[in-house]
């Protein structure tokens, strides 16, 4: 079966959502809406129609979209487009096309961004660097409703810690070996 991939361009509608799957799989859901900007004959710009989009990126893409993106920010998304028709309550028919995400980026056009390399190990720079990201996406789990994309709700364990996610930095092998020069 041939598969639609595509790169869209646009806009986050809402602040990203953190999910697990029932497997354990982490991965982030937001929506993206982008529309079309062309001259009419005066030569004045206007906009066309609003597309609008739900992502899904998976493990840590997912992590990494949840820590970087907010409502409003431009990004590039390039996966897989598919178009799912459901039913409504009242019975009528809608569509709604979904992209699983393959690569998720801010769109330099409109500002600048700073990468910082999430990486493994116990380097406590390393640690205190992504405590502002993890507190944020924490707080975000916790204001979570559950019910968007029709998913269950996000449940803290005892600890108040998303089950899904504890935070701790896996450490590498002591018995690295050196690579050659």
């Amino acid at each position: 079966m041939n598969e639609t991939e595509l790169t869209v361009a646009g806009r986050l509608v809402a602040d990203p959502e953190h999910r697990t799957t029932r497997a354990g799989v982490q991965f982030t859901t937001f929506r993206l809406a982008t529309n079309a900007r062309r001259r009419n004959r005066e030569g004045v710009f206007i906009d066309g129609p609003t597309s609008y989009y739900n992502v899904a990126t998976y493990r840590s893409l997912g992590m990494n979209s949840h820590t970087s993106l907010h409502k409003g920010d431009p990004v590039v998304v390039r996966g897989r487009l598919t178009i799912n028709d459901f039913q409504r309550a009242d019975e009528s028919w809608g569509s709604s096309a979904d992209i699983d995400a393959y690569s998720v980026g801010h769109d330099l056009t409109f500002g600048t961004t700073e990468y910082a390399k999430s990486g493994r190990g116990s380097d406590p720079a390393k640690e205190a660097a992504g405590e502002g990201g993890y507190t944020r996406m924490k707080e975000r789990l916790e204001e979570s409703d559950g019910q968007s994309w029709g998913l269950p709700p996000v449940t803290a364990d005892a600890k108040g810690e998303s089950p899904s996610f504890s935070g701790a930095v896996p450490e590498e092998p002591e018995e690295a070996e050196a690579l050659p020069a």
